[in-house]
């Protein structure tokens, strides 16, 4: 059957395949991830010349690839050149790309083009947004780098009163007069892909409209192979291969690629977006408390009502987890260091954007340290690569709260004290590049309530969409579920009676006043403590003077050193802390009392909840009546 693009009744089905890993990632999920499924899905696309796709790679599986798998590579190139595949842009090492600067995202976008170009011959027409998350300002930003489309899900969609059959239509937006088509990811779609049997998928297409021009699917390359029993579902018992063979063999369906789509098709109508993402991610963005109310009322609202029902965004990550916001503020304070300095300290600069190690959701993002500790190595590194880089002790506030911080800058070092507490929020050393101060505190997050539900549930052995299931991964991580009710930075103040009261007695958050000079801080809290911090060559110097009534004084320090088998409690006027990779010794002005805490935190990720090491509590601890003065060196 002969029929042109938007003739006769031929409905168009337009399949985006994301696939991506992100910075610091280990090298065994890499290779899992291709073995699995990005590699099988092309292969089995291969024999099957009719079918279209449009293929998203994110620049750090590019870089993966080029270096260690080029099979992918190779796959890509044969299908680009038989005109199946359509290569997809985006921000090369997957931002969030209105947490960024303008500059940067266009950077982001035009490196991610210039690479397609190399590696493929052809640069890309459309972009895959990074989950999705779109702010109205956005298009102009895309615009300026070449961007014509992007797709975004239904929800957003919905949320203006688009939805039902004028979903399978493109739209287009503007800001400042940069245009920008859109093109509706179909969530019925997202959850019948691969779950459902190929046939039931296409129904949804058959049943549609007779005006309907494009259904778009768009979604991550693992759920084919790399989710809990879907290698088995996908390639084993052959659900890809049957899905392909059902739409080569319709006369009544066809796939085409996101940018035909978006060149053929006239935009239905000029609309306007709010701030969104998919379902999910807005739920995940708000409190654990808020998500619980926001699913009850979902479930009381009809389906077609849900659409005035709307989650939190993409930036309330920000204000979930100081964590987040410590890491983002640190990016773009590198950002403004850098200026106009280009070359490897830039790359650096732009790799630390990926966005994972940002949030959390269903993966397990925010709270896996080898996301975070990746984040800060590549800042650490741009950092270390900025030349004249400024140097000394100022004000500034960098976390955007409102009130300035410390920046103690050394060649070695970057140091910031939050004067709300008396903390040090950061502690950087350049040349380790190692964040000390790379610790997660314990969150209460909605899955937590659920999981002795779980625990009593038999795990599910075939494919199942991990959005609609909660795993336990580990069945011991019951026992290690708590929450804090402060955030783990370092140099906490606590005061009390006796040892133990001490210990568990709260943070003293008053805000301490500050004097500065060129390399030193003092943070004063008048009632009860000042202490001075001295950057020295591998770590800090703090001077204590205790003025509180009470008869123990107790310092906290969370602090990213791995835990060892030791004693975790002891006396000592000297002690180390960490394995050999990164190490922490301290030296103390008289003997202290000292106790050692593992800090482990129960998080989601895409194979179930698991516990996860994060970091150490280091307790320092000085009877008052010996004396009042303390000095603390420590440093790596």
């Amino acid at each position: 059957m002969n029929c042109s693009i938007g003739r006769c009744n031929i409905k168009h089905l337009s399949l985006c395949i994301h696939n991506h890993q992100p910075v610091g990632n280990f090298g065994n999920v890499f290779e899992e991830a291709l073995t699995h499924a990005y590699v099988p899905f092309l292969q089995t696309l291969m024999d099957f010349p009719k079918i279209r796709i449009s293929l998203h790679t994110s620049g750090p599986l590019l870089e993966y690839i080029e270096r260690h798998n080029t099979v992918y590579l190779d796959l890509v190139r044969e299908l680009v050149a038989r005109g199946q595949v359509e290569p997809v842009g985006g921000g090369f090492f997957e931002p969030i790309l209105q947490l960024l600067p303008e500059r940067d995202r266009v950077a982001q976008i035009q490196l991610m083009s210039d690479e397609l170009l190399r590696l493929f011959g052809k640069r890309p027409t459309g972009l895959w947004l990074t989950e999705r998350v779109w702010e109205p300002h956005l298009a102009r930003s895309l615009a300026l780098a070449g961007v014509q489309w992007t797709m975004l899900d239904d929800n957003g969609f919905e949320k203006i009163g688009i939805g039902g059959s004028d979903l399978f239509h493109t739209y287009i937006t503007e800001e400042e007069g940069h245009t920008i088509t859109m093109l509706p990811i179909l969530k019925k779609l997202r959850y019948k892909i691969p779950w459902a049997e190929p046939e039931e998928t296409l129904q949804i297409i058959r049943e549609s409209s007779d005006d309907a021009e494009v259904f778009v699917y768009g979604d991550d390359g693992e759920k084919f192979g790399m989710w809990p029993g879907t290698y088995d579902h996908v390639y084993k018992n052959g659900w890809l291969r049957r899905f392909f063979e059902a739409i080569s063999e319709a006369d009544d369906i066809s796939t085409i690629t996101a940018g035909d789509a978006a060149h053929l098709f006239h935009p239905r109508k000029r609309i306007y977006l709010p701030a969104c993402s998919y379902a999910e991610m807005e739920e995940w963005s708000l409190e654990a408390s808020r998500q619980e109310r926001f699913a009850e009322l979902l479930d009381k609202t009809s389906e077609e009502d849900r659409s005035f029902l709307s989650g939190g965004t993409f930036r309330n990550f920000q204000a979930r987890y100081p964590e987040s916001n410590r890491m983002h503020k640190r990016m773009l304070f590198v950002g403004e260091e850098l200026g106009e300095t280009d070359g490897e300290a830039r790359i650096h600069y732009l790799r630390s954007q990926c966005n994972c190690a940002y949030w959390h959701g269903i993966f397990g993002g925010l709270y896996l340290p080898h996301l975070r500790d990746a984040v800060y190595a590549e800042l650490l590194q741009a950092e270390s690569l900025i030349p004249q880089r400024r140097l000394g002790t100022w004000l500034q506030d960098v976390d955007a709260d409102g009130r300035a911080e410390v920046v103690m800058a050394t060649q070695y070092q970057t140091i910031f004290l939050h004067l709300s507490g008396g903390l040090v929020t950061l502690w950087d050393n350049l040349q380790q590049l190692w964040s000390w101060s790379n610790v997660m505190t314990r969150y209460h997050e909605a899955y937590h309530d659920r999981m002795l539900t779980a625990l009593s549930q038999q795990q599910p052995e075939t494919a199942t969409n991990i959005h609609e299931t909660l795993r336990m991964k580990d069945p011991d991580a019951l026992a290690a579920l708590q929450f804090d009710d402060y955030v783990r930075f370092s140099f906490i103040d606590r005061f009390g009676d006796s040892l133990e009261a001490a210990t568990c007695a709260p943070p003293v958050k008053e805000d301490y006043s500050v004097d500065v000079g060129q390399t030193w801080a003092r943070l004063s809290e008048p009632a009860s403590i000042t202490k001075t911090f001295t950057p020295t060559e591998g770590g800090l110097r703090v001077e204590f003077e205790i003025n509180a009534p009470q008869k123990w004084y107790v310092c906290e320090l969370n602090l990213a050193v791995w835990w060892e088998d030791r004693e975790s409690t002891f006396v000592a006027d000297s002690f180390h802390v960490g394995t050999e990779a990164h190490r922490l010794f301290a030296r103390t002005s008289t003997p202290v009392h000292v106790e050692l805490r593992p800090i482990r935190t129960v998080s989601n990720s895409e194979n179930g909840i698991e516990t996860v090491y994060q970091g150490m509590t280091i307790l320092i601890a000085l009877d008052l009546a010996t004396s009042r003065h303390l000095v603390l060196e420590i440093g790596g």
